[in-house]
């Protein structure tokens, strides 16, 4: 089935996609007991109704700290000098959308999903704003159905996005279809998951007055697909979260039958000697008078002196075992390090170049993503200034942008001082790029921060030693007399 004849919602060959989606996502929020039968199984049984189903969320923490080391610092594009129109321009995209919240966003939700979608328009970026302007966002993956090219199955011809509207107790399928220069808008009515009939999109009074066909004046597709990781096999992206579901399970699990086993034995039993607990013929049961204990009637040679309560020895050493190979496995197999959730037997790193080296499978693993990201940034970055030009009153050439990215670690001031003071020395930097990296200065702030120092630097200098050297005369004087003296 083609993107053009689209029969049932999902579309054919997406559902599994889009169920995965869904189940990364509940083991991302936390839900997941909803995820794994065994839980569900174990919680049904009646003798397990008080039992609490204890969520070791490290799915939700390999996302965060991925996140947190892509976008958790920002990241800025350069175009050229600082004072450009096209470099003044960028800032506003960059800033006017709040792209470094947007970028942090998709990276939690590439992370579970695999998959991340951004698109640009021009047009309000609020229904309330005053403009329009070149508006670049994101876009959930599992509303995004890519056009492939038959020969190269990474390549995208168009893209369709797709999600479902209901309106008066009917159901209605939005299309939006991305082709090069051309958006294409359609609404459909939905029979339980049957695509019925095309209707107008002014049936829905929120769609009165748009386009059928939209002219985007820019070459390319106003859709990006930005795959997490991917092979050359394959469209889509892998998740964080491939092969791991099974250590999520079992780390859960362990966890909450220890909790289940200690708090059963929370409450010792008593020990009495025989005799003292009598039987109620009428009500079939043993009894102590005026009191209600947990007793246990032994004989009084096998335990010693009685009454005392009955201590359980839990052994749950093998228990606590399995959960820290449990933790070492999933840090090994997500690739985040100890160090990383401060969890280092190390100790805490002396500098931030200790820091790195035991982080070193996971900025691996992050600089796997940027790889991903940096292309997909400076396209749509590209498309947004196209439409900016096209459509708005700005005038520069739009032009592919360089990302600077960030490591999103703890900068260690005293080190980059001192690595920067060896380059000032070496001479193999300027000032200006030395304040620039340390303070992250541009524009008029790093020019009169580099004036200050400049300054101050002159001041801390000693001025030069005032000598007054002889005339030519006495000079010559001094010396002639002391030529007679000489000849006398």
């Amino acid at each position: 089935m083609t993107w053009e004849t689209w029969e049932t919602w999902p579309p054919e060959g997406h559902k599994q996609r889009i169920e995965k989606y869904a189940l990364f996502r509940l083991l991302f929020m936390g839900k997941h007991d909803d995820v794994y039968a065994r839980m569900q199984q174990w919680l049904e049984k009646e003798a397990d109704k008080a039992v609490i189903y204890i969520v070791c969320n490290f799915a939700g923490l390999i996302s965060k700290i991925c996140a947190d080391l892509l976008f958790g610092e920002p990241i800025r594009a350069v175009l050229g000098d600082e004072d450009s129109p096209e470099q003044k321009a960028m800032d506003n995209i960059f800033n006017n959308n709040n792209l470094h919240t947007v970028n942090y966003e998709m990276a939690l939700s590439s992370s579970y999903r695999g998959d991340a979608v951004y698109k640009a328009r021009f047009g309000k970026y609020r229904d309330w704003s005053e403009g329009e302007q070149a508006i670049i966002e994101s876009v959930p993956a599992h509303v995004f159905f890519p056009h492939l090219n038959g020969d190269n199955v990474q390549e995208m011809t168009g893209a369709t996005l797709a999600w479902t509207k209901e309106v008066n107790d009917r159901k209605y399928l939005r299309k939006e279809i991305h082709l090069p220069g051309l958006i294409r808008n359609e609404l459909w009515l939905l029979d339980g998951s049957q695509i019925r009939m095309k209707v107008p999109l002014k049936t829905l009074d929120e769609y009165d007055g748009l386009k059928d066909e939209q002219e985007t004046k820019y070459p390319g597709l106003l859709v990006e697909h930005v795959p997490n990781w991917r092979l050359d096999d394959m469209f889509w992206g892998i998740s964080d979260y491939e092969d791991l579901e099974s250590l999520f399970d079992g780390l859960n699990n362990r966890v909450s039958r220890v909790d289940r086993i200690l708090d059963k034995h929370s409450d010792p039993k008593l020990i009495l000697p025989p005799g003292l607990m009598k039987y109620d013929e009428k009500r079939k049961m043993w009894y102590i008078e005026k009191e209600l204990l947990q007793v246990v009637e032994v004989d009084q040679t096998m335990v010693g002196d009685l009454p005392k309560y009955l201590v359980w020895d839990a052994q749950l050493e093998a228990a606590f075992k399995e959960i820290d190979k449990f933790l070492e496995l999933l840090m090994i197999m997500s690739e985040i390090s100890p160090a990383a959730f401060g969890l280092d037997k190390s100790g805490v790193a002396e500098s931030g170049r200790a820091l790195k080296f035991r982080l070193i499978r996971t900025l691996a693993k992050i600089n796997r993503k940027k790889l991903y990201f940096d292309q997909g940034l400076k396209n749509i970055l590209y498309a947004a200034q196209v439409l900016d030009v096209t459509f708005g009153k700005s005038n520069y050439e739009p032009a592919i942008p360089r990302i600077v990215w960030a490591d999103g670690l703890p900068v260690d001031q005293m080190e980059q001082a001192e690595i920067e003071a060896s380059r000032l020395a070496a001479e193999n930097t300027s000032l200006e790029s030395s304040v620039r990296r340390l303070d992250g200065l541009e524009g008029k702030a790093l020019q009169e921060e580099i004036d200050r120092i400049r300054k101050a630097a002159k001041e801390r200098t000693p001025p030069a030693p005032n000598i007054t050297l002889p005339k030519s005369g006495e000079q010559g004087a001094e010396g002639g007399g002391g030529g007679e003296g000489g000849g006398g």
